[in-house]
């Protein structure tokens, strides 16, 4: 056996989703990760993302929405929470977090499987953390730019963070515009990079 294929992350289990296409369940000598193209959706990289941020940030006993929940990881970071709402638009996500990285195991959390954009604009709750992780594969919705989603972002959430990616000219020049809208509605901005991802962190003073 050749000593590359050794080292290869092995595919557990693949599956077909109308919304995020082909998604393969991959397991490399440390971590259990999902895949949608080249792009990390849940596990693996992505908790390397979220964790520094989550450490710097969050509070324990705090309420929290996460939208893009995907298979779980960034809920499991989030110290003794008192309520999570994770919104996920796609059930074949939402079935490999079950089966495959313990997504009912997580304390407090509610799933909604539900469009974020719905949700955000129906809920009349507010939270103390809104964690806004929305990919299809390496792309975001269109109304994540929206003058009308980031104005009830504000309302629904008392500190807002937005996880964007930042490799590429199109990807820099979208997350830049992502900032100067959200400097419109949010008196306090902090920019964190984090390996190939701009983390915004939004809040009121």
């Amino acid at each position: 056996m050749p000593i590359s294929s050794i080292f290869r992350p092995k595919v557990i289990s693949e599956f077909n989703s109308k919304y995020s296409g082909k998604i393969l369940v991959k397991q490399d000598w440390t971590h259990k990760y999902v895949t949608t193209g080249s792009l990390t959706q849940s596990g693996g990289i992505v908790a390397d993302v979220w964790r520094p941020v989550i450490k710097k940030f969050a509070k324990k006993n705090k309420s929290w929405l996460i939208l893009g929940l995907a298979a779980g990881t960034v809920a499991k970071l989030i110290p003794q929470p008192t309520k999570i709402i994770g919104v996920e638009i796609d059930p074949v996500m939402l079935k490999i977090g079950h089966q495959y990285f313990d997504l009912d195991k997580i304390p407090n959390l509610k799933i909604v499987n539900k469009d974020a954009l719905n949700y955000v604009l129906k809920t009349q709750e507010i939270f103390d953390f809104v964690l806004v992780d929305l990919y299809l594969g390496d792309q975001s919705p269109s109304f994540l730019y929206s003058p009308k989603f980031l104005k009830k972002l504000k309302k629904v959430g008392k500190v807002v963070i937005i996880n964007h990616l930042f490799y590429d000219a199109d990807k820099r020049n979208k997350a830049h515009k992502l900032t100067n809208l959200i400097s419109i509605y949010f008196s306090k901005i902090e920019l964190v990079r984090v390996l190939t991802n701009l983390v915004i962190i939004a809040g009121h003073v």
